[in-house]
Order: C-alpha cells, then sequence, then structure tokens
C-alpha cells in the first residue's frame, strides 16, 4: 500500500470536493426542474408540502454529488498512477474477448449478473415512479391511499427481481462464482501481490511494468491458442 503524502491527500480532497459540488449543483437544478415539471402536470406534487418538496430536490443534488465526487476520486487517481490505468485497460481488454465469444443470451446473462444490484435499485425507483403514475389515475383514492397503493406494487415487482437475483447468486455460489468467493479470491490476490512486491520493491515506480507487460500479452496469447485448439477438437 503506498502512503500518500501531505500534498497528494491535499490534491486528491480538493479533486473531490471539486467533483462532489459540480455533481451537486448540477442534481440540484435538474431536481429543480424536474419538480416544476412535474408540478405543472400532477396535481399530487402541487399539494407536497414545502420540506417534501426541498427533500426531493436536496435527495437529486446529494445522488449527483456523490457520483461526482466518485467520479473525481477515480479520475484523479488514474491521472497519478498510469500503471493503474494500464491494468485497467488490459482486464478492459480480456472482458471484451470473451464478450465476444459469447452469444446474445450468454451476454444477457452476463450483464444481468455483473449489475444485478444496480439493476434492483433501478427497477426499485422506476416501478415506484410507473406505479405511481398508474394509481394516480384512479380518482377515487386520496392522496395516501395512492401512495401506499403504489408502494405495494413497487415492492412486489422488487421482490419479484430480487428473487431472481438470489438464483443468479445461488448459481454462481455452486460454481465458486458467488459474491463471497469473490472476495475471498480478491483477498487472495491482494496477498500473493504484497508479498510479490516485498520481493520485487521498485527503485522508480513503474519499473516493473515491461514484466507485467509481457505477462499480460503472453496470458492473452495463451488463451487464444487453447480457444482456438478447442475449436479445432469441435470441428
Amino acid at each position: 500500500m503506498k502512503i500518500l503524502t501531505r500534498e497528494e491527500e491535499d490534491a486528491h480532497y480538493g479533486a473531490v470536493i471539486k467533483g462532489g459540488s459540480i455533481g451537486g449543483l448540477a442534481g440540484l437544478a435538474v431536481g429543480q426542474a424536474g419538480l416544476m415539471l412535474a408540478s405543472r402536470r400532477f396535481s399530487t406534487i402541487r399539494t407536497l408540502t414545502l420540506p417534501m418538496k426541498a427533500f426531493l430536490v436536496t435527495s437529486a443534488g446529494s445522488f449527483t454529488g456523490i457520483i461526482g465526487a466518485d467520479h473525481a476520486s477515480r479520475s484523479h487517481e488514474a491521472a497519478q498512477h498510469h500503471e493503474t490505468v494500464y491494468l485497467g485497460n488490459r482486464e478492459a481488454r480480456r472482458r471484451q474477448e470473451q464478450l465476444a465469444s459469447m452469444t446474445g443470451s450468454d451476454r444477457a446473462k452476463e450483464f444481468f449478473k455483473r449489475e444485478k444490484y444496480k439493476i434492483v435499485g433501478l427497477t426499485w425507483i422506476a416501478s415506484i415512479l410507473g406505479s405511481f403514475m398508474i394509481v394516480n389515475r384512479n380518482k377515487y383514492l386520496s392522496t395516501s391511499q395512492k401512495i401506499v397503493q403504489a408502494r405495494v406494487y413497487a415492492q412486489g415487482l422488487s421482490l419479484a427481481v430480487l428473487v431472481a437475483v438470489a438464483g443468479f447468486e445461488i448459481h454462481d455460489q455452486r460454481q465458486g462464482k458467488g459474491l463471497l468467493d469473490n472476495v475471498r479470491a480478491k483477498k487472495q490476490r491482494n496477498a500473493k501481490d504484497e508479498d510479490k512486491k516485498k520481493l520485487e520493491t521498485e527503485r522508480y515506480q513503474g519499473e516493473n511494468m515491461w514484466k507485467e507487460m509481457v505477462e499480460a500479452e503472453e496470458m492473452r496469447l495463451k488463451e487464444k491458442d487453447e480457444k482456438r485448439k478447442a475449436v479445432a477438437k469441435q470441428e
């Protein structure tokens, strides 16, 4: 683990504050604009109290502020540590090669398994909005009844998605690729990397990068050769 100097910490902190501020202000602007448009179209939004309206706007600002700060932090680290960018690009290339050899259905399954938790969150938000728009057409329900009814529909849809996610997670665990398995594998890789770094101390930053590049290219060629042999056996 690299120990940052005081100047590096200040530079990173400044980049995070700047990115978070820009993202937060953009989110507040979008949230305010969305609230104004929704107030013109939906009477339920117009009847909300001022604290509730403020909560909706500030929630949008907080959400985009967190995303902006995280993006700024990653961008700053990438700019300071070029070897991290190289390793990330190497993994991305390997990922693209794997996806290119998959069918359309396999790609869809892989995407769902990789982004399952994001999909659950987005599904819950979309189901809340969609169910509220549907329930809002019923003129015989009060505002509180509409909110409760929309929440019930959203919870039902979210539960169905969670069941599907649980099914994928159980399938991954049986193959040794579950969430906990990935965490354990990552810890083992980090431990091996730490041991390797203790044995091979760089005199300057990036001294041993050429070794990693050679190893990555050899691994890529080996995987490509194995795939070609597998295809030849099938034919």
